[in-house]
Formats: structure tokens, C-alpha cells, sequence
């Protein structure tokens, strides 16, 4: 996935009870908004407040915003936690289970499918080759599952897998994790401690690129459906599993891209029970309490690039402000006037305050305050007061801003006559596409007429001929994301997820784990999915462990947390199977 999906520990809260709190959690894990699922969409509480650049927050009370009192009390209410539900069987691994399994893991690991942002159609680059071994040793490694299934290849390796139930009226369930994985640089080996694709075994972990990010989940979904079908199982409902081969991708739509439209004109729209992607899992120490924490919402997504256009010259008479002088402006105005720090019945994140209020022994008794005394729209003082306490979490409550890319002149003697930026914007709950087109363009326009330039914001229009060589000009990055469509809190297909949950991860002293929504600032796959069904979860299906480094050098993932993940998505085909409920 694109982002970290281990959940460390919560932030210390401030004042006086500070030594005494844990520290702020750290969730997980796309979006196109629309309009027909459950709960406010993203217009209706798309921001108000950023009609001028100031030096200060502008505050968003939301008082415009027409919520239901239903959207109200759904929203700013931790959900009613249901009963665990149990699977017919469960799996007690024996040793030698278990041994195989991590090295069936590590033999995953082992296979290079690095995903590069400049790569070739499927079949046509070469560095694609890796993933046609996988394909082939998944098929090898698991003969009855792949028998068993109808398997499909989309877009050549995208890897779609349908194990068919006896009763077509049910929808069926999809689970899903991608294959490919960040590069791991060659220039960065002699920094690993075991070889990037060697997928080392110790006491405590598995090493290498994916070994967190994200096979091992994959290797858990296969190894559960075969585990089932060699013990009888028959599936009543169709189940799905599908793989993405360009998760890592900036972009991304080769992969999920491809197979998300394939399955809507085999099932229809809305024609799926739920879809579980990776994301975020379970924290033993949320505020003090055994939690699940399940990204039930995705922030938006929007890249640009701004180009400054001038005149240039000689170095030896310059003007006051080069372009890149003038670019320096620009990423300034960006940095120093950000979006809002906003929590509201919008933001998942607050019935995962409202839950841990209610069950976290060690909840900051100052957060309880404030949950109480705001609200029901928006709660502006507690969100300053959690974005204050780290970045984190500043990023889980507003539109984050990222200057990302700067490239500017080409000799030390000349001035640089074209100066881009890319920038990447990651939209709030409360935002939209067009609410953050409008700031960066507020912001633009200043710093065009300071410098009497023309501008071009989201126009299209040539530097040369339409602007006079003398511009600034912004456009979009590929295709922007609206913020994900909220996942149901409440109704029969919570209740068979969160019951799920609860039986298949305990808290560590075996009591009940509460199950709470929660979001993410990163984007999954899933994100092509929505027009499938309103259930949507990112749960990676563990309590992490020590897992980490994804991304980066020592890329490592727990034994034991693939072995919880392991038995979450064991008990979860089985429950889903057996699932009557609403659809």
C-alpha cells in the first residue's frame, strides 16, 4: 500500500495529565466521492473557508452544512459494538503448519516484483518479468486453490481468482492485496541488514521489499482458502480474490484499474457483499485499550505541476525576482497558508475519539471535555489540539500540501526561462477536487500580480503563444481523487465485519477488541471499487507487531502478526459464507 499500515502507539496529550497518556495512534490507509452511498457526501461538507489567504487558520464551523439529524447521531457516536462471531473452524496451525506457511511467505518475498513509475505495457517492458514468475509460483505453490478457482489474468497480470458459490443470488465477498512492490534502490543494498529480496527468516520476523507492503497478505488469503477446501468447505457464497500488479504506482489504473471495471460488468453496480483491501489493524494499546482500527474512509488525491514561464537572460543583469525566485514565492504561499486542521462528523477518525471516550482506560480526560462540549458539526478546538501534538495527526485532520518535485534553470550564467513544480495534495473529508484547485489558484493569482504575469490556473493554455512567454501556469497530474465515500457504521454487513473482528483478534488478556472506524491519509486499490458496494474496508488483519519500514531499507514484517492475519481472513470467508443479512 502507499502508506505505513503499522499503528504505533498514541500521542502524549498536553497539560497536566500528560504522563499519564499514551501516545496518538497512527491509522492506515482512494477515492472518487460519489453520491450514492451512505452518509454525507463529500459536497455536502465540502469547505467554506478558504474565500481569502491569511496568515492564520481559517476556521470552517460548517454551520452551512444541511446534516440530518440520523448523519448526526451516526457520526458522532462510537457504533454499537456487536457480539464476536465465531466460524464453524477454526485453524490451530501445528508447528510444522506453521513452518510452512513463513516459508511459503519468504518464498514470495524472494520474487523481485518491483512496479516503477516510467514501466512499459504488461508484456512489453521487460522489467515485468518478475511478475509472470509469480503468477506461475502461485500456481505452483497452490494447486488446490488455483484448481479450484476460475483464474483470470487482466491486463496480462493482473491476477483475478473467482471461487464460485452454490446459491448466485448472494453476493459475493472480494478480498484483495497487490503484488508488486516499492524498488528497493540498488545504491541502498549495503544499508540492508539481509538482501532486499532474500526474505530472511528469524526468531521474530520475515526481511525484505513486500514483506510487509503487502504479501504477506496475499500469501494469508491463499493459504486460508486452502486450508478450507482441504477440510470440505463449499462455498455458498462466490468468493474473490484479486490481485493489483501497480499499487505502488503514482498513478495506478493498469492494474485494479483494469479489473474494478471488469467485475462491475460481470456483477453490476453495487453487485458485491464488501471488499477488504489492506490498510490499518489493530492497536493493543489504543488510549489504553485493545482496538480495532479499521480505515472506513480514504482522503483524496491531486497532483499538479506549476510552471513559471519568463523572459530569461544573462545572469549579469538580472530582474528582481528570477523565476525561480518567483517559483520560491509560489511554494512559500503553498507552505505558509495551508488548509485548516478540521474535525467533523465528516472525519472517521472521530467515532474512533468517540469509541476510545467511551472503552480507553487512558483517553486524555481534556479530549472527553471537548468531544462533550462541541459539536455535533465540528469540534475546531480538538482538532487544534491533536494537530498540535503531531504531524501525523495534523495530516489525519486537513488537506495536507507536499512540494515534492523543483526543477529550475540550466547554467549558473543564465536566468532560467521555465521553472516547474509538482506538488501532491492529499483532500480532506471536508474538501473537494475543486475546493483545492480554487486555493492553490487564490494563492496563484497573488503571486502573478506581484510580478505582472499572466495566469493560466487549470486552463490548459499554451505558456508561449496564449501567455506571452511571461506566465505562471498550473495544471493537474494525471487523474485527481475525491475523498472516499464513507463505509457503513452500522447494519448487517458492520456486524458481520466488526463480529468477525472480534472473534478472530482478541484482545491480549482474551477479552473483546473494540472495533471503531477510523481512516487513512494514504489511498489502496480500493479505491476503484466503490461504484461495487458502499462496504469498504482497509484491514490488514493484525495487531502489527513490530512490523515496519515499508517503503525503505529493512523493510521487515512479524511472524506473528501473519499468522493473526492468517486467522482473520480464515474466520472472515467462513462468517461471510454463512452471512443472511442485508446486502
Amino acid at each position: 500500500m502507499e502508506k505505513n499500515s503499522s499503528l504505533p502507539r498514541p500521542v502524549h496529550a498536553p497539560a497536566r495529565r500528560a504522563s499519564r497518556h499514551p501516545t496518538i495512534f497512527l491509522g492506515i490507509l482512494l477515492a472518487l466521492a460519489t453520491t450514492l452511498y451512505f452518509g454525507p457526501t463529500y459536497e455536502a461538507v465540502k469547505s467554506r473557508c478558504h474565500s481569502a489567504i491569511s496568515s492564520s487558520h481559517a476556521k470552517d464551523s460548517l454551520d452551512s452544512v444541511k446534516w440530518s439529524q440520523d448523519q448526526l447521531k451516526e457520526y458522532s457516536k462510537c457504533p454499537v459494538q456487536p457480539k464476536p462471531l465465531h466460524p464453524k473452524m477454526t485453524w490451530e496451525m501445528t508447528s510444522e503448519e506453521k513452518e510452512r506457511s513463513i516459508k511459503l511467505y519468504s518464498e514470495a518475498v524472494q520474487i523481485p516484483t518491483q512496479s516503477y513509475d516510467d514501466n512499459g505495457e504488461p508484456g512489453e517492458d521487460e522489467r515485468w518479468a518478475p511478475f509472470f514468475d509469480f503468477q506461475k509460483w502461485l500456481n505452483t505453490t497452490f494447486p488446490l486453490a488455483t484448481q479450484t478457482a476460475r483464474i483470470e489474468y487482466i491486463n496480462k497480470l493482473g491476477i483475478l481468482a473467482t471461487f464460485e458459490g452454490s446459491d448466485p443470488s448472494l453476493k459475493p465477498l472480494l478480498l484483495m492485496s497487490h503484488y508488486d512492490v516499492v524498488p528497493a534502490p540498488p545504491s541502498t543494498y549495503d544499508r540492508w541488514t539481509y538482501p532486499p529480496f532474500s526474505g530472511h527468516i528469524d526468531d521474530e520476523f520475515v526481511w525484505g521489499r513486500g514483506a510487509a507492503d503487502d504479501k504477506t497478505l496475499l500469501v494469508a488469503q491463499w493459504e486460508s482458502i486452502t486450508h478450507l477446501l482441504e477440510n470440505g468447505f463449499k462455498p455458498r457464497r462466490t468468493l474473490i480474490l484479486s490481485h493489483g500488479f501497480d499499487e505502488e504506482e503514482v498513478f495506478a489504473r493498469r492494474g485494479q484499474g483494469h479489473i474494478a471495471p471488469f467485475l462491475e460488468e460481470r456483477y453490476g453496480n453495487d453487485g458485491l457483499l464488501m471488499v477488504i483491501d489492506e490498510g490499518s489493524g489493530a492497536s493493543d494499546d489504543f488510549y489504553g485499550g485493545a482496538f480495532a482500527l479499521p480505515a472506513m474512509g480514504e482522503k483524496g488525491y491531486m497532483d499538479i505541476e506549476i510552471s513559471v514561464g519568463t523572459a530569461g537572460g544573462h545572469s549579469s543583469v538580472p530582474p528582481t525576482h528570477t523565476g525561480i525566485g518567483i517559483m520560491s514565492q509560489i511554494v512559500l504561499g503553498l507552505e505558509d497558508h495551508p488548509f485548516s486542521e478540521k474535525l467533523t462528523p465528516a472525519t472517521p477518525m472521530l467515532q474512533a475519539l468517540m469509541c476510545a471516550k467511551d472503552h480507553a482506560p487512558s483517553f486524555p480526560h481534556e479530549y472527553s471535555k471537548l468531544l462533550k462540549k462541541e459539536g455535533p458539526k465540528s469540534y475546531p478546538k480538538l482538532a487544534q489540539t491533536l494537530s498540535s501534538e503531531s504531524l501525523f495527526n495534523k495530516a489525519m485532520l486537513g488537506t495536507t500540501t507536499a512540494v515534492d518535485v523543483f526543477h529550475g534553470g540550466v547554467k549558473v550564467n543564465a536566468l532560467p526561462e521555465l521553472v516547474k513544480a509538482q506538488v501532491n495534495f492529499r483532500i480532506d473529508f471536508t474538501e473537494s477536487i475543486q475546493s483545492t484547485k480554487d486555493h492553490v489558484a487564490r494563492i496563484l493569482k497573488r503571486v502573478a500580480k506581484k510580478n505582472s504575469l499572466q495566469l493560466s490556473a487549470w486552463e490548459g493554455k499554451d505558456g508561449d503563444k496564449d501567455l506571452g512567454g511571461r506566465y505562471i501556469k498550473v495544471e493537474l497530474i494525471g487523474k485527481a481523487l475525491e475523498p472516499a465515500p464513507r463505509t457503513p457504521s452500522s447494519g448487517g454487513v458492520w456486524e458481520l465485519f466488526a463480529g468477525t473482528v472480534k472473534s478472530a483478534l482478541p484482545a491480549p488478556d482474551g477479552s473483546e477488541r473494540i472495533v471503531t472506524p477510523y481512516h487513512s491519509t494514504g489511498n489502496t486499490d480500493c479505491k476503484m471499487y466503490y461504484n461495487l458496494t458502499k462496504h469498504v474496508y482497509r484491514f490488514m488483519g493484525s495487531s502489527g507487531g513490530k512490523s515496519g519500514n515499508a517503503h525503505t531499507v529493512d523493510e521487515r514484517a512479524s511472524i506473528a502478526s501473519h499468522f493473526q492475519i492468517i486467522s482473520w481472513i480464515h474466520a472472515i470467508i467462513q462468517n461471510a459464507d454463512a452471512y443472511d443479512g442485508e446486502q
